[in-house]
Parts: structure tokens; sequence; C-alpha cells
């Protein structure tokens, strides 16, 4: 009776970890080129019938690990993203950019956002409020911005999936030794009132890894100040990319 018990116990272990070698498998397959998968791609993946990797894929869902997109297919969900975040947390630009992004929040008078690349979109990955005015605009960390998001913009050009928006245009840095250009993306939403700019930061290789926004009401980040605060946010940026 023990021998048997233990059989049993030795078998759901196995099966138990089965299903945590397929779910990292199929997480696996989602990248900046597969943004999405469905059940017959999960199938294959899996080496499953259809119906079986269709349960997984629904299961994943549940759980906040995957979300459905339009159609038949899923991508990352916000537990990943959440979780995703709190792993960036831990990387040297996040950890190394709140005295940049606080500096840049008190020179420019708005909110200052960094985001970093989520697996389909930019996550929030730290804010630094506006505090010098009664009422400010902010978001939550580890929130995933939809395509027409400033930052958004940035990444999708510099993925070479989005190129030809009108809120999107280059601004010349001027240097000692060189001129240099860096892509600038602006959004203006929620009926005219609000309004953000963001600029990427780029590693050694010119490979976007960040950007920085600043977000703020449109009364206050008025069309005349955009040069100083696209300015003053690309001098953040270079900033971070020399740490």
């Amino acid at each position: 009776m023990t021998q048997i018990k233990n059989d049993d116990v030795a078998m759901k272990t196995r099966d138990d970890i089965q299903v945590i070698t397929r779910v990292a498998s199929l997480l696996e397959f989602l990248s900046p080129t597969s943004l999405s998968i469905d059940a017959q791609q999960a199938a294959e993946v899996l080496g499953v019938g259809r119906s079986s990797a269709h349960r997984y894929l629904v299961s994943m869902e549940r759980a906040g690990m995957l979300e459905r997109t339009d159609g038949s297919a899923y991508q990352l969900g916000p537990s990943l993203v959440r979780l995703g975040t709190l792993a960036l947390s831990g990387l040297g630009i996040v950890e190394s950019s709140g005295p940049v992004l606080h500096a840049l929040s008190t020179e420019i008078r708005g909110t200052i956002v960094l985001s970093v690349w989520g697996g389909h979109a930019p996550v929030v990955a730290r804010v630094v409020p506006d505090r010098s005015r009664a009422t400010t605009v902010s978001i939550e960390v580890g929130r995933s911005l939809d395509s027409e998001a400033a930052q958004s913009l940035l990444f999708a050009a510099h993925h070479g999936t989005r190129i030809d928006s009108n809120e999107l245009f280059e601004r010349p840095i001027d240097d000692s030794d060189r001129a240099e250009t860096t892509l600038v993306a602006r959004q203006i939403y929620a009926q005219g009132a609000l309004k953000a700019i963001a600029v990427p930061v780029l590693d050694r290789d010119r490979h976007i890894v960040a950007t920085i926004a600043a977000l703020g009401f449109t009364a206050s980040l008025p069309d005349e100040a955009d040069d100083d605060v696209i300015g003053r946010l690309i001098s953040g940026a270079r900033k971070l990319q020399s740490r």
C-alpha cells in the first residue's frame, strides 16, 4: 500500500513538473518578433493536440499570465508584465534613474516617466510625479502603454515596425564634437487636455533600452515650451546612457 502511494506521489510530481515545463515553453515562444501565440502554434511547441494546447492557453489566461488579443491569439498578460517590471527594477538603468528623473521633474515641473520594453508594449518602470502643482498627472508603475502612446511610438520606430507617425520627429542634438539627432515623440490625448513628450534612452550601439517622458496638462506643457522640455529630456537621457 505504501509503495502504491509513493508511486502515485512520484507520478503526480512528474506531471506537475511537465506542466511547468510546458508553460515555460509557451512563454519562451513569445518574443519581439512573435508577440502572440495561438492554439495551433502552442500545439506545435508542446507536441500535443490542438484541444490540449488550447486548454493550456485558457488556463494561463485565467491566471493572468496571458491575455487574449483580437481573435484567437494570446499575448503576455498583466501578471507577467507586473513581474517583469519588478525584475527590471533590479537593472542598472531603473536603479540609477532616480536622481535624473527627480531633477527633470523639478526642472520641467511635470511628471517624469521611465518606461522599458515589456514584451509586446512599453511598461512603466518608474514614475516621479510633479509635486509643484496642486493638481498633477500620474500613471501607475507596471502599466502597459497603448500603441498610440508617445513611448510606444519610439519603441516601434526603433524596432522598425512603425515610422510614419505625425507625432514622431527628429530633434538635432548639439555636441561639441559632432551633430547628432534623436527621435522625439509627442502625444496629445484626453480631448487635448493632457500631453506627453518622450525621448529614447539608447545603449552604446544606439539600441533603445528605455524611454523618458514628461507627462502633464497641455496648459503646463505648452507647445512653445516644447524645445526646452525636449532639450532637458534629451540631456537626462544622455546622463542615463553614460551610466
